[in-house]
Parts: C-alpha cells; sequence; structure tokens
C-alpha cells in the first residue's frame, strides 16, 4: 500500500523539526526517495511511503503529525498497476 503525502510544515515547530530530522529521531524508513516541495512554498512538501497497512502508516506517521499543519493522504499505484487498470478500462 502507498501513500502520497502532501503536508504544510508548521512554522512554530519548524527548529524543532529539523532538529530532529538532523538527528535521525524520525522513522524514514518507509519514505520512498527523497520528500520534494513547492517551489513557490517550500512549506509544502511532497513524498510517498510504502506501507504493508493502514495500522502501519498511522504508527509511523503519528510522530510527524505534530510538525504539519495541513495533511492530504492519498493512496497511490504503481505505474505497472495504473497502466493495467487503463488497459482494463479499454477493454470493457
Amino acid at each position: 500500500m502507498n501513500y502520497l503525502v502532501k503536508v504544510k510544515v508548521n512554522m512554530v515547530t519548524l527548529a524543532e523539526f529539523g532538529q530532529k530530522l538532523q538527528r535521525g529521531e524520525l522513522d524514514r524508513s518507509c519514505v520512498i526517495g527523497e520528500t520534494y516541495c513547492l517551489n513557490d512554498d517550500p512549506s509544502i512538501g511532497f513524498s510517498i511511503w510504502k506501507v504493508s497497512s493502514e495500522e502501519e502508516f498511522e504508527k509511523k506517521f503519528s510522530a510527524w503529525r505534530q510538525f504539519y499543519t495541513e495533511i492530504e493522504l492519498s493512496k497511490v499505484i504503481s505505474p505497472i498497476e495504473a497502466m493495467q487498470r487503463l488497459v482494463s478500462q479499454l477493454s470493457k
């Protein structure tokens, strides 16, 4: 199960957030690759999280929540899965 995680950083907790990231205190084991931020608003970031269940996501993401003022989650699929679904739709 993969999630696209879109967040807006809480500027009040930015310093603490940065320190925890630098010290490796936030579990990044489910984050695929890097987090990317918007050029026009670097407080907004996007990342993909790969987990086995919603429960695992909530457990791992819970420590991160305090550092965000906005959170949007979307389930996403791989390009191969997307192509299979699209081809399946065409054949109906």
